[in-house]
């Protein structure tokens, strides 16, 4: 499938960072822009938001890993994860096999809607250890 021509179909900018990775960004309702990651492997094309939030401070990490799993049970086609370094990014995976523009559309508007609607709040959860949020 050409990713590439996808990207195009759903209106939206990218640029190709690597062979088969592609990157866009977007921005939230108070103007903080996310980086949008697209990378095809052999069965699958990756979508991560990353990083979503800043990097947590120590004395928030429980508070945020805590909520992103509780977080996770209610969002559907996306989710939370921490990479080795503590950072949060936002995923999906689909299937290159059972690819479409509507797959790849709703994946886009899923990530997006979704960090919109909490990355803001996230980031205070992973800096503001007085800041509290639940689900």
């Amino acid at each position: 499938m050409d990713i590439p021509a996808l990207f195009e179909r759903y209106d939206w900018g990218y640029e190709a960072v690597a062979d088969a990775v592609w990157r866009s960004s977007f921005a939230d309702e108070e103007d903080e822009e996310f980086d949008l990651y697209v990378a095809a492997g052999e069965e699958w094309l990756h979508f991560a938001v990353s990083p979503l939030t800043p990097t947590p401070s120590p004395e928030c990490r429980q508070a945020l890993a805590s909520l992103l799993l509780r977080i996770n049970q209610s969002v559907r086609l996306v989710r939370f994860a921490l990479d080795g370094d503590g950072d949060v990014a936002l995923q999906a995976d689909l299937p290159l096999e059972a690819l479409s523009f509507s797959l790849f559309a709703a994946t886009l508007d899923a990530l997006i809607q979704t960090t919109r609607e909490l990355g803001g709040r996230l980031a205070r959860v992973a800096t503001d250890p007085s800041y509290e949020f639940s689900i």
